[in-house]
This record gives C-alpha cells, sequence and structure tokens, in this order.
C-alpha cells in the first residue's frame, strides 16, 4: 500500500498539470472550474484535486477533528502557492530561452526509474496510470528547464566565502557537538484510547507486546514481526528507526537503549501511548568536528540559505510583475 502510494505521488508530482483534467471531470462527473490565473495561464480545480488527493488521504490518517481541517487547508494553501509558483518559474525559463537536450531528458528518467522502490514496474505503473513516454519526457523538459533557471539566475550568483563558514563555526559550536546515539528498531503496540487518556495500563497490548517479546526471544526476525504487528509509523520499514541521541527519548527508554550493547533487545517498555520493544544495531559515541571536518558541511548550509533566501526575494519580485488570480 506504502509502495503504491509512492508511487502515485512521485508520478503525479512529474507530470504535466493538464495531463488530469479530462479524466477528473469525467470521474467527479463535474463541471471544471479555474482556481487561478497565472499570466495567461490558467490551473483548474481538477489539476489541483488530483495533485491534492494523495495528501488528503495521508492526513486523514494522522489527523482528527478541527486539526483535520486545519492542517487541510494549510495544505492546500502550500499546493497551490507552489503550482502558481511552478509555473511563474517555467514561464520565465521560456522567456530567457533556457532550452533542454533529448539526451539531458533520457538520463533524468533513467535516474527517476532508479528511485522507485525495489519490485516496481515503471513501464507498467505508466500504463495503468494511462500515460505515455511522451507525458513524462515532457514534464522531464519542464523540470530540467526550471532547474537550470534556478542554476542561472538563482545559485550561480551564490559565493560562500571561507570567513564566512569559520565565522559560523564559531558562532554554532553546539552544532558540531554530536552527542551519544544509537541506532533501533522498534516494535510498538498502542494502548487503546481509554487507557492513553486515562494515563492507566493496557492489559491486552501489554500481554501482546509480551508474546512478541517471547518470539523475537527464540529467534523471530525483529523487522518481519514489526511489519505485521507494530503499530507505529516505523511499521512498514520493519521497525526502522534511524539514529537516536541521548535524550531524545523518554527518560525510561533512554536510560535503557543506551545501556544496551549492539545487537541486543531490549524488555517491553511502556509509555503513556503503549508498549514498545527496541533492538539496537549500532552505538556512536559523542564527539565534537573540527572546523575541517565541518566545513563542507557549513558551506553547503549557508550556500542553501543564502540561495533560498535569494529564491523568495527573485520570486516575490516576479509575482510582482506578473498577473496572479486566485479564485
Amino acid at each position: 500500500m506504502k509502495q503504491k502510494l509512492f508511487l502515485i505521488v512521485f508520478l503525479l508530482s512529474l507530470l504535466p498539470l493538464n495531463l488530469f483534467a479530462s479524466e477528473h471531470q469525467q470521474v467527479e462527473q463535474l463541471v471544471d472550474r479555474v482556481v487561478a490565473v497565472v499570466n495567461k495561464e490558467i490551473i483548474t480545480q481538477s489539476e489541483f484535486d488530483v495533485l491534492f488527493r494523495p495528501f488528503y488521504e495521508q492526513i486523514k490518517k494522522a489527523y482528527q477533528g478541527p486539526n483535520l481541517q486545519g492542517e487541510l487547508e494549510s495544505i492546500r494553501l502550500k499546493l497551490l502557492n507552489q503550482m502558481i509558483e511552478d509555473k511563474l518559474v517555467y514561464q520565465e525559463a521560456q522567456k530567457l530561452g533556457i532550452t533542454v537536450e533529448d539526451v539531458e531528458v533520457d538520463d533524468e528518467i533513467a535516474a527517476f526509474k532508479q528511485q522507485f522502490p525495489k519490485g516496481a514496474n515503471f513501464e507498467k505503473e505508466m500504463e495503468n496510470s494511462g500515460l505515455t513516454i511522451d507525458d513524462i519526457k515532457k514534464r522531464f523538459r519542464e523540470r530540467l528547464s526550471i532547474e537550470k533557471l534556478h542554476q542561472s539566475v538563482i545559485r550561480g550568483r551564490v559565493v560562500v566565502s571561507p570567513p564566512e563558514a569559520e565565522q559560523y563555526f564559531k558562532e554554532h559550536p553546539e552544532e558540531f557537538t554530536q552527542k551519544e546515539r544509537v541506532k533501533v528498531f522498534c516494535i510498538t503496540i498502542r494502548k487503546n484510547e481509554e487507557a492513553i487518556k486515562k494515563g492507566t495500563m493496557d492489559e491486552a497490548a501489554k500481554k501482546k507486546t509480551e508474546s512478541l517479546l517471547k518470539d523475537l526471544k527464540r529467534g523471530a526476525d525483529f523487522e518481519k514481526l514489526a511489519m505485521q504487528n507494530s503499530q507505529d509509523t516505523h511499521a512498514d520499514q520493519g521497525g526502522y528507526v534511524g539514529f537516536v541521541q541521548r535524550g531524545d527519548m523518554v527518560s525510561n527508554i533512554d536510560q535503557v537503549l543506551f545501556s544496551l550493547p549492539p545487537g541486543s533487545i531490549s524488555d517491553v517498555l511502556e509509555t503513556e501511548y503503549g508498549y514498545h520493544v527496541f533492538k539496537v544495531i549500532e552505538k556512536q559515541p559523542a564527539f565534537t568536528k573540527t572546523f575541517e571536518q565541518a566545513k563542507d558541511e557549513i558551506t553547503e548550509k549557508l550556500f542553501r540559505a543564502q540561495a533560498h533566501q535569494r529564491f523568495i526575494e527573485w520570486m516575490d519580485d516576479l509575482k510582482k510583475k506578473s498577473y496572479i488570480s486566485v479564485r
């Protein structure tokens, strides 16, 4: 399911917006309407809805009640603004005569295929979505044009000097001191809503977690059990949480994780939301980077920050010179 959603979102994010209008109208049987005008181009409701739908499905799972509506409205506004800015940037790229060679498009498509989840079939997914290779090539050509404009107008004019990087290093020493950390996997069985609300135990959830721990001690595969049973956001990754720094977790879990040697499994640990079993894979001691070790990282960070600020200023100016109407 998650793999399928990834494919849908990934494809939608790279396709020309006008590919979707007629199909969406047939499915919804609605009269399309214009939601925004960007100079002489329009963004229709159906174009917006197709890109918004995958986000809507995910947000519904994560939020409820007033929080759901608030988050939906926030995403709606951000997505519409992104669609408007994409149109503006591509229009500007066309004005500047930025071109993209066929070989560049082919190389990008080849790289795109490599990012598909293992076992996914690019051509099959394209066919199932009613898309052609020409559709894909058109959108990649647009995206590459936008990237070239960014390079010439934004990134190509940003320079971070060594003194700037060194000054940042001196002023932000805490960023270059890494705390002790551990790489972990986790299985979570949530308490029922009443137990969470009252702050009490949930015997059924606890017993299930204890049963899973017994299976692990008998040699069961941690990742497989996590995918089949865990009830948190890491389940689809086999319970993989990644690196956790000392102090990131609640105190009882933090203390246990940093006392376990790599390869070991914790006992059942309780939090206000449920019961957990952790597996520690790797431990790394605390250390502080020297400037030489941090120089490239700092330069990249400052470069991105300056480029981002330059883009904001450039986009604000472009919007002032353009006709934009949100309806």
